[in-house]
Formats: structure tokens, sequence, C-alpha cells
């Protein structure tokens, strides 16, 4: 079963008051996004009206949708999706070291790569949802360049998904080591003691550090010898983060789709130029041009908002970690607002955010374009901005920063407590996020920056 939808969208008449329109269930069948049939097909009978999934508004298609958790057939496509993600570069290097071989093969003890390379096995979490998403898309079309008519048009999107967030992450367990003794790789990084590649490290719970640290057995005790090789064997394949905590910050994909007559004369109808994620077209900026007033304007009503969960995994009972995407879109724009919460009790705490803005332009209609003119700042209609905040703290750095040290307060419900108690003299659980001490981005992940990805005249920018 899908989870209950936590969608709000105004009826299809006021939503026609501000210059948008509904997206329905039937209508909507992009090829960058699932099928939504099966899960309303418990929910809708044929006499009902097809749901609403999102709306339509100043040349952008907004969608949403929540899923059920992915079954066994399709988490084991993911798992393998991931482990080949993450042993690329093994691969790679396997690879190489067969085209460098001098064809010396007189040496018994000489192994070949694959005996020496430990390929890393990875377990996603235990709840995902792989069917939600959040899609924000926008079409630009080219009507005519040098007096030639074209099809010609772009295609851009932001799109947030579990299967895009996970792979993410397993991209950086290539540069992580593949069991706690290895040297360090090149492009991995050391904090706190542990190595780090885009904010993704392999923590170890409280007991694992303890157990770690009590002695080994004698040389002579061959039993307990063996028994400890099986299982630094099995450690080492199952080493990897197991707390999610993935660098995605959205996927943007850019298609340009080009049918001038001078590529249908040549028997190439369409083009297709597909760029995702170019990180080079984040232009960084010194402080955050998001117009946060603009978004406390009650006047404005809220025309869609939904809250996406993509997974989620209580850490074998040692913490959680979630991700999840809220969005909301008013008449002047569009917000979303991604947070990937990581707790490992008695270890640490990480709040991961990134928020993306965009105001519409003047095309979006004249109500849109006559409040668009006023108190909007520096911010430039049809840009998108993004503020990335990186918060972490250990459980040492807690108690010094007197922040609550109890687990419970860093569950996103501490209102209740043990028997359905009120827990007294806590803050809350988003005002404790913001208490946490704001740490370091990775190279390429600007904390402030926008994106051009269309101009006037239709062609992508790529300043």
């Amino acid at each position: 079963m899908a989870p209950a939808s936590r969608r709000q969208v105004l009826s299809p008449e006021t939503l026609a008051a501000f210059g948008a329109s509904p997206i329905y269930l039937e209508n909507h069948s992009p090829a960058t996004t699932p099928s939504f049939s099966k899960y309303f097909a418990a929910t809708t009978s044929a006499a009902e009206e097809a749901p609403i999934i999102g709306i339509k508004i100043g040349g952008w298609t907004i969608c949403t949708q929540n899923s059920s958790i992915g079954d066994e057939q399709m988490m084991e496509k993911l798992t393998l999706l991931l482990e080949k993600i993450a042993n690329n570069a093994q691969h790679q290097k396997i690879e190489d070291d067969k085209k460098n071989d001098d064809g010396d093969d007189d040496d018994p003890h000489k192994q070949s790569p694959s005996e020496v390379t430990t390929q890393r096995r990875l377990c996603p979490p235990e709840i995902t949802f792989l069917d939600a998403f959040v899609s924000l898309r926008h079409e630009n079309n080219d009507d005519d360049c040098n007096g030639e008519t074209t099809t010609d048009d772009t295609t851009s999107e932001i799109r947030f998904t579990a299967s895009d967030a996970l792979s993410e992450w397993a991209e950086a367990h290539q540069f992580l080591e593949t069991q706690p003794t290895d040297e360090l790789d090149h492009g991995a990084q050391i904090s706190n003691g542990r190595q780090e590649c885009r904010g993704v490290s392999i923590l170890r719970t409280l007991d694992a550090k303890v157990w770690s640290s009590k002695p080994k057995p004698l040389a002579d005790d061959t039993t307990n010898n063996e028994c400890c090789d099986a299982a630094a064997t099995h450690s080492s394949e199952f080493y990897y983060d197991w707390t999610f905590s993935s660098p995605y910050a959205g996927t943007i994909l850019t298609t340009i789709n080009s049918g001038s007559i001078k590529n249908i004369a040549n028997n190439n109808k369409h083009s297709n130029i597909k760029l995702i994620n170019n990180r080079q077209q984040w232009q960084p900026l010194p402080q955050s041009q998001i117009p946060f007033h603009l978004l406390q304007d009650t006047s404005q009503p809220i025309l869609l908002y939904d809250d996406i969960h993509l997974f989620e995994d209580d850490l074998h009972d040692n913490g959680e970690s979630s991700l999840n995407i809220k969005i909301r879109v008013m008449p002047k724009c569009w917000y979303v607002l991604q947070r990937l919460f990581v707790r490992v009790d008695y270890v640490c705490v990480k709040c991961r955010e990134v928020r993306y803005f965009c105001l519409f332009g003047s095309n979006d209609g004249a109500n849109v374009a006559a409040n668009t003119t006023s108190g909007v700042g520096k911010c430039k209609a049809n840009t998108i901005y993004r503020d990335v905040t990186w918060r972490e703290a250990s459980w040492a750095e807690l108690n010094k920063m007197n922040l609550p040290v109890d687990p419970s307060a860093w569950m996103e419900h501490n209102g209740s407590g043990v028997g359905g108690k009120i827990l007294t003299g806590l803050h809350s659980f988003a005002a404790l996020l913001t208490k946490l001490p704001v740490v370091s981005t990775p190279c390429g992940l600007q904390k402030h920056s926008y994106f051009e990805w269309w101009s006037k005249n239709g062609e992508t920018t790529t300043k």
C-alpha cells in the first residue's frame, strides 16, 4: 500500500484565477517518471474524477508522487545498481592492470587483479520509496531561427528520487576504504579520524567502538583466529556507510531536442543532447538570493503543497536516517526544501538541507506579472537559486553546546515521551536542527549558487 498522500492542491477554479491549471493522473506520463496507475487502482473508480498529481504554471509542469515501499525485485535491482556504481573505480583499475600486464605469468605467487581487489557490497535503506518523486519541468520552444522553421526545444527538469540520491551515495564509496586497515585512496579526506569522500564516511556505533578495542586473540588460538578471519571477511564485504549520508542535492536534467530542416534533410530528424547534473553550470554567490519574505507573504495562497519521503531506516535500532522533499508552489514562485536527517545514537547528529527557489517570469499572466515587479530584490525571474546548508555535531559536542544528549530529543516527534507523557523543557525538533553547527560542504557544492539553463532566445546557458 502507498502511504497516505500529503499533497494539498487548490480547486481547479481557484488555480485558474492565478493562471495555473491542474494536471490529472490520466494526462501525465513523462518518460522520466514511473507509472502512477497502480497506486490509485484501489482508491479511484471509473466514475470518479482522476486525481490531481500536479499543476502547470508559468511554463512549469510540477508533479509529485508518494509511493509504496519497493518490493523485493525492485530492491534487488537497486542493490545491483548501487554495487555496480560503488565498484566502478575498482573495475576500471582491473581493466587498466590487465592492459599494463607485461605477460609474465611464470610467477606462481602472482595474483590477478580480481583476486586482490575486494568487491564492495552495499545494502539500500530498509524502507525505500522507489517510485516516489518530485519533478519540476520547464519546456522552452524556439519556433524560428534565422528565418527557418524549426522544432528545436529545450526541456529542463529538476528531479528528486531515491534512486538518484542513493546512486550519488554509492559513487562516493569508490574512494572509501573497503576495510578499516586499508590505506587512503586518492580523492578521499580524513575527517574526525575517519576517511571521508563528499560527506560520505563509515561510522561505527558506540558498541562497535567498544568491541573493536577489546584484546585480540592470541596467535596460537587457531579456532578463534579462524572465526575472526571469517568475521573480518564478512565485515569487509559489507563495510559501507550504513547511515546513507548522501551528498545528493537534486538531479538536474537538460535535454535539447533539435529537429531543424537541415537535420531532417540529413535523415536526422531529432538530435537529442542530454546534460545531467552539470555542476559547472552552478554559479557561486556570496550570499543567499532566495527572497524568504516572499515565501512568508500570507496574502499569496499556496497552490500546491506536498511532502515526499524518499527513504527511511532505523539503522538497526541505532538511530534513524531519512530523506524527504517538501515543495510549495505559490502564484509568484515555487520553493523546494530537501532534508537529509541522520541520528546515530550517542555518536553524532547530521542535518543536510538544500533549498531551491524560482521566481516566475512575466509570461506567467497579467496577474502574476503585476505582483512580481516589486519587493523581490536581486532575485531574477526564471533563474534557479539554491542554498545548501550542512550541519553536524558529535554527541560530545552536543554536551559542550548545552544541547540535549537524550536521543529522544532528536526525533521528529519529540513531543511525546515514554508512556505518552509529554517531555517538558525540550526544544522543538526544527529549532534544535538550527542550533547544530554549520560544517563545510564538498567541493562543487556551493553554499549559495544560481543556475540559468535557458536564455531569452531559447538557447541553453553554459557559462
